[in-house]
Formats: structure tokens, C-alpha cells, sequence
């Protein structure tokens, strides 16, 4: 919807002139979730006609001084929060910050040709008690949103977080330790505790770790933006919704190093004791490099009510996964996967409720294969004879009443994997009208599967490969 009015603009001159502002925002998005027929609202965002230009607050450009413009372009933010919100404008042109923090009622624009570029000084990153409430971890991310309302990223414009330095010193790590000292860096985007919330349009480009994270938050829109990132970038997630309800990912390309999705459930909440993750839609999205539209790896305090639909992937690692480990695992339920296509992706479905790091030590693994088991990428998987354990509320993985209904996938290395737990078996999967072409096997271990219309062309073995605890209908 584009939204138009008479504003006034600061002209770069020191004076103000009058002209009609047109804004490619969404006004109020709903949409009908189609697995129980509920609308659930989206992100509904408003703002003044106030135009605050950074060039005002002294912005100068890296591409003419090569200094920081954090300062000035952080006053303007707070200018016009305090002015009762409005647009801070980035302007055409090349600008280098340290850590940027939105106010309620902002709408951030990068107008085309805006480039705004992280600094690679970790020292403005790290966290300090004044920073602590927008931090993720030991670090703020490069835009920063915390107990805010009505917030917006728009424009035609990109951001950089210039994350190959923070890449190298991770590989650093790993090969000094033998150890993956995991996603402790800046966020390129962190978003915490906050509603009404819209990105839309901008491009993003090389975090230091996951790209736009949204934490215990509601009414969210990502909207026409394009996220990228090298595949061999470690942790470079695209879109991590956590403890994050109403929200719709929609029309966006997206090309990482790692889950082009992950819904995760981090804690339990009261307000939501049957999902703290739920009321979720990824439609219409060009997935080209990535590890797949995920749900997991935490998911304590329940994921459900997501619908994944006409989606194209191409060229990734992983398609549609569900990925939940002992210890960290919750239930997972009413999720639907629809009209999906997938061309040369590795594998196209992971449904999984073990989920363990492959050691990075070689003679760990041969130790850790030597009874059984296999290796898919950098995951381990024991073999089926691997015992129960006791259930454990909000620690064990329960997954439900899963649909994949329409999937069509061409070019993959294997058909899938479906692996439950012999404590838990996944239960209620159906697959319908799902064709696939590949290499090798769909490998099933303690799930009920339920099969309809199913077409698997399997070059070097069976079709299905069916494990131990497999309850299977119209599957072999």
C-alpha cells in the first residue's frame, strides 16, 4: 500500500521546503492462516509526516571523510522520537556507524543508493551496563530495537554489516580449539520485546552472525527485503523469529551461510503456555543458498500454528526442516507445508528430533560411528538401536500433526530424512502429493507417517528406507 501526503523535507541547505512524500509502507497487514481458518493480525505500523534528514545532525559520508556517522545519524533517530516520531532519512550515499538504537514511533528510511556499512571495531559492539537491554548476547547488533512500538526499516537501500572479519576469527577459533565456539557476535538486526514492527524493501548483507533476529516479540512484518550472505558463513542465519507470535515473512530473497528460517522457542511463557512461537507465515519467498526454512533447535516452550507455502528453493543445503535435540526440545505441532518447490537442494526434507553437532575432531567421529549411525552434513545421527529416555516436559521433543501438502523437488542428493525418538515418536505426519527426484533413500526411524499421492524417483536405492519404530501408511 503506498501512503502519501504533504510533508516537509529539509532540502541539505539548512531550509526546509514542502512536497509531497510518498511512503512504500504497509499500513496494516492481515492475513487468513489457513491451517484452522484464524486471522491473525500482522504488523500495523503509522507515523507523522515529520521528515528528519541525518545531513542535519552533521552526517558527512565515509566515502568523502572515512569517520563514523554513528553519532549524528543516532541524534537524528533521537530528534525525531522525541518530536513525537516521523522518517529519519538516510540519504543516497556511502555511511560508516558503529551500533544504531530505533525509538517507538521511527521509521528508519535508506533511500536508493543509501549504504549503511558496520564498522568492524568489535569495541563498539561489546556490551556495557547502558547497552545491556538491547544486547543478545556479549555484544549489541548494528540496529537495535528494545521495548519499542510502531518501529520501521524501509527503502530501497542496503545495510552491511561487514561480517567476513568476524567469519575469519570464528574459523580462527575452531581450528586453535577443535572446538565451534558458536554465535556469540553482533547481530546485524536485534529486535527485543517490542510489536508493530515492519521491514520492507531494504537489502541486508553480511552479518557478523544471524541477520534479523525479532526476540519475545508480536505483530511483526518482513516484507520484499533481500538478505545475503556467503554460504560458507558460519552461523549467518536469515530471519530468526524467537518467542515471536504474528508474523509474516513474505516476497523476500534470501541467499546465507545457514537457516533461511529459524523459528525457535527459547523459554516458556506464561501468556502462552501452549506456544511462545506460533501464528507464522513464510509465503512467497526465493530461497537460493541456506539450510532450510527451520523450526528449531530450541523449541521449550512449544512452536505452532506456522504455515510455509509457495516457497522456491534453489541450490541449498536443506529445504523445509524441523530440528529439535533432547534437553532443548518442546512440542511442535500444527505445521503446514504447502505447494513448496525445490530445484538441486542437497535434501529436501529434515524432520528430526535428534539434532547434535558433527565433533569437529575426526577420531571422535569414527569413535561416535563405530556402532552405527550416519553423518548428514556437519550432523551426527546414532543408529535406530539407540535407547529411550525418560520424558521430560519442556526438554523432549514432541512433534505433531505435521502436513507437507504439494512439494515438488528436482536434482536432490537424497529424498529426506524422517527420525523421531523412541521416546517420543513423531506422530501425525502426512505427505501429500509430494514428488521427488533423487539419489538416495527417505530413511524413517520411529515416526507415524501417514502417505497420499506420493511419487519418490530414487536412483541408487530404495525408495523409502524403513528403521525401527516406523508406523507407516501408504509409505514404502
Amino acid at each position: 500500500m503506498m501512503y502519501c501526503t504533504d510533508a516537509d523535507e529539509w532540502n541539505g541547505l539548512g531550509a526546509m521546503t514542502s512536497k509531497k512524500i510518498c511512503c512504500g509502507f504497509t499500513m496494516g497487514l492481515v492475513f487468513e492462516f489457513l491451517c484452522g481458518g484464524t486471522a491473525f493480525a500482522q504488523a500495523v505500523v503509522k507515523f507523522p509526516d515529520r521528515i528528519v534528514d541525518i545531513r542535519q545532525f552533521g552526517a558527512k559520508m565515509v566515502a568523502a571523510k572515512f569517520l563514523y556517522d554513528t553519532a549524528p545519524i543516532q541524534q537524528a533517530i533521537d530528534a525525531c522520537a522525541a518530536a513525537g516520531g516521523g522518517t529519519v532519512v538516510i540519504p543516497k550515499g556511502n555511511w560508516l556507524t558503529g551500533p544504531l538504537f530505533l525509538r517507538s514511533n521511527v521509521r528508519l528510511e535508506l533511500q536508493r543508493g543509501a549504504e549503511l556499512a558496520a564498522t568492524t571495531e568489535e569495541a563498539l559492539f561489546l556490551k556495557t551496563p547502558a547497552t545491556a537491554v538491547w544486547a543478545a548476547n556479549s555484544y549489541v547488533a548494528m540496529i537495535n530495537i528494545a521495548d519499542a512500538e510502531n518501529v520501521a526499516v524501509v527503502g530501497e537501500g542496503r545495510i552491511d554489516g561487514q561480517g567476513a572479519v568476524w567469519w575469519e576469527k570464528w574459523r580462527a577459533t575452531t581450528r586453535t580449539t577443535g572446538v565451534r565456539p558458536g554465535a556469540n557476535r553482533p547481530r546485524l538486526v536485534f529486535v527485543a520485546r517490542s510489536r508493530n514492527i515492519l521491514f520492507q524493501g531494504v537489502s541486508f548483507y553480511n552479518s557478523p552472525s544471524y541477520h534479523l533476529v525479532f526476540k519475545d516479540c508480536e505483530k511483526v512484518t518482513v516484507d520484499h527485503i533481500k538478505i545475503t550472505a556467503l554460504a560458507h558463513s558460519p552461523n549467518t542465519d536469515a530471519i530468526d523469529p524467537i518467542d515471536t507470535r504474528d508474523m509474516e515473512i513474505t516476497n523476500n530473497v534470501i541467499d546465507c551461510g545457514d537457516d533461511v528460517v529459524a523459528i525457535k522457542s527459547a523459554h516458556v511463557d506464561p501468556k502462552h503456555p501452549g506456544a511462545s512461537s506460533g501464528n507464522i507465515t513464510i509465503a512467497n519467498n526465493t530461497v537460493l543458498k541456506g539450510r532450510g526454512i527451520s523450526i528449531g533447535s530450541e523449541t521449550v516452550g512449544g512452536v505452532k500454528h506456522v504455515l510455509v507455502e509457495n516457497n522456491t528453493t534453489y541450490d541449498a543445503m536443506y529445504g523445509i526442516r524441523i530440528k529439535t535435540p533432547r534437553k532443548r526440545g518442546g512440542e511442535v505441532s500444527d505445521i503446514v507445508y504447502r505447494n513448496n518447490r525445490m530445484v538441486n537442494v542437497e535434501t529436501p526434507i529434515v524432520f528430526s528430533t535428534y539434532y547434535e553437532t558433527l565433533p569437529v575432531d575426526e577420531a571422535e567421529v569414527r569413535r561416535r560411528l563405530a556402532g552405527g549411525g550416519f553423518v548428514l552434513n556437519d550432523q551426527i545421527y546414532p543408529d535406530d538401536r539407540d535407547p529411550a529416555q525418560p520424558y521430560a516436559e519442556h526438554q523432549t521433543p514432541d512433534v505433531h500433526d505435521v502436513t507437507v501438502d504439494g512439494l515438488t523437488a528436482t536434482g536432490a542428493d537424497r529424498v529426506g530424512i524422517i527420525i523421531g525418538l523412541p521416546e517420543r515418536p513423531i506422530r501425525g505426519l502426512t505427505l501429500k502429493n509430494v514428488e521427488v527426484q533423487a539419489t538416495e533413500t527417505l530413511r524413517v526411524r520411529h515416526a507415524e507417517v501417514h502417505a497420499e499421492g506420493i511419487k519418490l524417483q530414487v536412483t541408487k536405492s530404495p525408495a523409502v528406507t524403513l528403521e525401527s519404530g516406523e508406523k507407516t501408511n501408504g509409505l514404502k
